[in-house]
């Protein structure tokens, strides 16, 4: 499991409880497993968790489950990325193994597979960073897929945002995507 910079960096921040204290740790954890338990995922976090902590542990979640790690991987992973707080640790393992089938489902429910992609729009910002000394223009690129629900009608817009090396590594992985779908439709026709 490969995670950038800032999320290992999220990640080790959970560590300070300068910075998150236990409540708000606790609230952290509790509205981030309550997302896929409760029809209700309107549920609002209080203004003093930063949203980027909420998107890195979220991503960190999705990984794990993703890669179906049991709970010594996680801890492992942990102590690899300095989340060294056993506290912690143990309270996000329980909240992990709990509802880890009901994120797995979800994840599967939310799955893009290749027959189902519609669209795909892309566009170019520029994000601008100032250190009072430099600017530092960076450029953002801007995805919105469109999906069609399996077995419905319903069409789904997923919209997100990446660096330009994110996209090369998502074209690279299409890429190869492609490749194994034309070598299997391929494998099939000699099989006839």
């Amino acid at each position: 499991m490969e995670l950038n910079r800032e999320i290992e960096e999220d990640l080790r921040g959970l560590n300070n409880e300068k910075q998150l204290p236990e409540k708000n740790y606790e609230e952290l954890i509790e509205k981030i497993f309550s997302l896929f338990t409760t029809a209700n995922t309107t549920s609002q976090l209080s203004s003093s968790i930063d949203k980027h902590l909420i998107s890195s542990v979220l991503t960190f979640l999705f990984e794990c489950v993703k890669y179906d790690l049991d709970e010594a991987a996680v801890r492992s992973k942990f102590d690899e990325l300095q989340f060294t707080n056993k506290s912690r640790q143990d309270r996000f393992l329980q909240a992990y193994t709990k509802h880890f089938p009901t994120i797995q489902l979800y994840l599967k429910q939310k799955a893009i597979e290749h027959d189902r992609l519609l669209n795909v729009n892309w566009r170019l910002d520029l994000q601008l960073k100032t250190n009072y000394t430099d600017k530092l223009l960076e450029p953002i690129y801007t995805l919105d897929w469109t999906k069609r629900d399996k077995y419905t009608s319903n069409i789904d817009h997923i919209q997100f945002t990446c660096s330009q090396e994110s996209l090369q590594e998502l074209l690279e992985k299409l890429k190869d995507a492609q490749s194994v779908l034309h070598q299997m439709q391929y494998q099939q026709q000699t099989k006839k």
